[in-house]
C-alpha cells in the first residue's frame, strides 16, 4: 500500500512538473521580447500556476523550482544517454527538437552552469533546429538571473561565430555587459566579455570612455572597470585613436590642468604641448595622427589622474583609486619616452623592450617636474615609482615598513 502511493506521488509530481515546464513554454512562444527572468520566493503552492508572466518578464516561483529542475534534468540527461547511442538520429525530427528545447529552457534557467546542456543546444542550432537570433535572446534572459554566467557568455561568443561582423548589435552586446557588471560586482566574466567586444568589434572607443566613466561614478570601488578603462586607453593609442578631425582644436582642459598643478603652465595649442612634452622628439619619424592620438590619450589619462583625486576626495582612500591614478600616470611616462627614443615604433605593443632605467629625465623638463611633485606622495609611492618608472628615489629603508 505505501509503495502504491509513494508511485502515486510521484506520478502527480511528474505530472505538475510536466504542466509547470508546459506554462514556460506556452509564455516563450507568446512573449518573443521577453526581458527577465526571477525566481520568486514562495514557500507554499497556492493552488494556481506559479508561472508568473508580467510585462516581458517572467517569474517562477521558489517552491517548484527544485521539483521541475529534478524533473528536466532527469529528463534531459536520459534523452542525453539514448541519443550517444544513437548518434543524434532522434535530432532529426523537428517534434522531438522543440520538446528537447522547452526542458532545456528550464533546466538553464534555473541552473545555468550545467555545460552540458549548453552542448546540447549547440547542437541543435547546429541542426538548424534553433534559430540563433532566438538563442541571443535566451541567453540574455539566463544573464538576467545569474549575470555571472560564464557559460552564456560563451555561449553568445560562440553564437556570433556563425555571423559576420556587420550584422552584429555591439551597443547591445556592450549594454547587456554592462548590465551584468552592474549587477554583480566584480563580474570577471561580463567585462572579460567585453574585453571581447572591444577586440572584435568595431571602433567604439569614443563612446566606451564615456560609458565607463559613469560606472566609475556610480561603483566607485569595482576595479574591473578600471582596469577595463586602462585597456581602452591602451587600445586607443594602439589605434593611433583622436577625436574626429573635424574638430579644428583637440580638447586638453585635463592635460593643461595637470601640466599646471606640475609647475608647467602651457598654452592652449597642441604645438606647445607638444614642444614641452616631448622636446627631444624627432618630428621627421612621428606622423601627424599619431601626435593627435598621443596628446588625445594623455589627455585622458590626465583626467582619469583627476577623477581619482575627486573620488578620493568624496569617498576617502581607497586602493582602487591609487592603482587607477598610477596607471594613467605610467601611461603618460612610458609614452613621452617612447616617442623620444623609439618613435618608430612607439606603439604599446613595444612596452616590453622599453628601457626605462636608461632614460635621463633631468634632460627633459616635464618628466623631471612630473619626478619631482611626485616625490611628494610618500614613500610607498616613491617605491612604485622607482620600480615601474625607474625615477631613482633615494627611499630609506624604514619607508619599506609603511
Amino acid at each position: 500500500m505505501e509503495d502504491d502511493m509513494a508511485v502515486d506521488a510521484n506520478n502527480e509530481k511528474r505530472v505538475l512538473c510536466e504542466k509547470i515546464i508546459r506554462d514556460i513554454n506556452a509564455v516563450f512562444l507568446k512573449d518573443a521580447d521577453l526581458a527577465s527572468f526571477e525566481i520568486i520566493p514562495k514557500e507554499t503552492n497556492c493552488n494556481k500556476s506559479p508561472v508568473v508572466h508580467v510585462e516581458h518578464n517572467l517569474g517562477l516561483e521558489s517552491w517548484c523550482a527544485q521539483h521541475v529542475y529534478d524533473h528536466a534534468h532527469r529528463t534531459l540527461i536520459s534523452h542525453r544517454r539514448q541519443t550517444s547511442q544513437q548518434q543524434l538520429r532522434t535530432l532529426q525530427q523537428q517534434q522531438q527538437s522543440d520538446a528537447l528545447a522547452k526542458y532545456l529552457n528550464v533546466a538553464l534557467l534555473i541552473n545555468p552552469d550545467v555545460t552540458t546542456f549548453w552542448h546540447i543546444r549547440r547542437q541543435l542550432v547546429q541542426k538548424n533546429r534553433l534559430s540563433i537570433n532566438k538563442e541571443l535572446q535566451f541567453s540574455a534572459l539566463v544573464l538576467s538571473i545569474k549575470p555571472k554566467s560564464n557559460e552564456a557568455f560563451a555561449y553568445r561568443r560562440w553564437l556570433y561565430s556563425f555571423q559576420s561582423a556587420d550584422a552584429i548589435d555591439w551597443p547591445n552586446e556592450i549594454s547587456i555587459c554592462e548590465r551584468s557588471a552592474d549587477r554583480c560586482a566584480s563580474n570577471y566574466h561580463a567585462w572579460s566579455h567585453r574585453h571581447w567586444v572591444l577586440r572584435s568589434g568595431p571602433c567604439l572607443l569614443q563612446s566606451e570612455l564615456m560609458r565607463t566613466e559613469k560606472f566609475l561614478r556610480k561603483h566607485i570601488s569595482d576595479y574591473s572597470c578600471y582596469h577595463y578603462r586602462q585597456v581602452l586607453l591602451g587600445r586607443a593609442y594602439e589605434l593611433c585613436f583622436c577625436m574626429p578631425s573635424g574638430e579644428a582644436q583637440p580638447q586638453l582642459g585635463s592635460l593643461l590642468e595637470l601640466l599646471a598643478e606640475y609647475g608647467l603652465p602651457c598654452e592652449p595649442n597642441t604645438e606647445a604641448l607638444i614642444q614641452l612634452m616631448l622636446p627631444h622628439m624627432n618630428r621627421s619619424t612621428v606622423s601627424v595622427q599619431r601626435l593627435r592620438s598621443f596628446l588625445y590619450c594623455c589627455n585622458v589619462a590626465a583626467y582619469d589622474m583627476r577623477l581619482c583625486k575627486e573620488q578620493r576626495a568624496l569617498y576617502g582612500p581607497r586602493d582602487c583609486f591609487e592603482l587607477h591614478r598610477r596607471a594613467a600616470l605610467k601611461f603618460i611616462v612610458e609614452q613621452c619616452v617612447r616617442l623620444q627614443t623609439e618613435p618608430r615604433t612607439a606603439t604599446m605593443d613595444t612596452a616590453d623592450s622599453l628601457q626605462l632605467d636608461k632614460f635621463d629625465y633631468g634632460q627633459h623638463p616635464f618628466l623631471e617636474a612630473v619626478r619631482q611633485a611626485e616625490s611628494a606622495l610618500g614613500g610607498k609611492h616613491q617605491r612604485w615609482c622607482n620600480l615601474h618608472l625607474n625615477f631613482g628615489y633615494p627611499v630609506p629603508e624604514a619607508t619599506w615598513r609603511d
